[in-house]
């Protein structure tokens, strides 16, 4: 009776966790949240037909590299709570003070490492929103995104933003998170 009853559970859990395995492959709804608000943001620069890299802390303050020659740009763009842009601006490398300089350096010093950024072979091709066996993993969600002209996404994920091992080069992950983090200070600062 007993092998009766094991058997009659087995069959009616397998189904169910077939289902969550299944779940496990498809992108969690904050995942989609993160993208979708991600594409309004870069909806914004449809008209430039160039590769983009858009990375973001929260769905809430967003760091984007459009590349261009002989150096790329690069936005800061803030969304409010409705998702709307709030702040958008170029940041130009203007470096005044020494303290401007030597942060100037230091930051051409890692997008270099990182280089090229562009390459989209570098690049996985599924959108990640978890690893299975991280060394570490802290800090406030983080979204990623390579976008080709053709609006093909590589190295897609949404992840906490320090994730170690990083699905991305180090050094450009050090570029953006410090750049995003410099921006957002700025920001901040001049709030009343």
């Amino acid at each position: 009776m007993k092998i009766i009853h094991s058997i009659i559970l087995l069959l009616c859990f397998s189904p169910l966790c077939q289902a969550q395995n299944d779940w496990e492959d498809t992108p969690d709804t904050m995942a989609i949240i993160s993208r979708a608000k991600a594409d309004a943001v870069l909806k914004h620069f449809d008209t430039i037909q160039a590769p983009k890299l858009l990375y973001s802390l929260d769905d809430t303050y967003y760091y984007l590299i459009i590349k261009n020659s002989p150096s790329h740009k690069e936005y800061y763009i803030v969304l409010d709570s409705l998702g709307l842009i709030e702040k958008l601006y170029y940041i130009k490398d203007e470096a005044k003070t020494r303290k401007q300089k030597r942060l100037k350096k230091q930051y051409q010093g890692l997008l270099s490492e990182a280089e090229p950024i562009f390459d989209l072979n570098k690049y996985h091709a599924d959108f990640i929103t978890g690893l299975s066996e991280p060394n570490y993993t802290s800090g406030r969600y983080s979204y990623f995104v390579v976008i080709d002209t053709d609006g093909k996404r590589y190295g897609e994920y949404r992840l906490s933003a320090v994730t170690s091992p990083s699905p991305i080069n180090s050094n450009l992950w050090m570029y953006l998170i410090r750049r995003l983090s410099h921006e957002t200070a700025k920001d901040t600062k001049k709030a009343p």
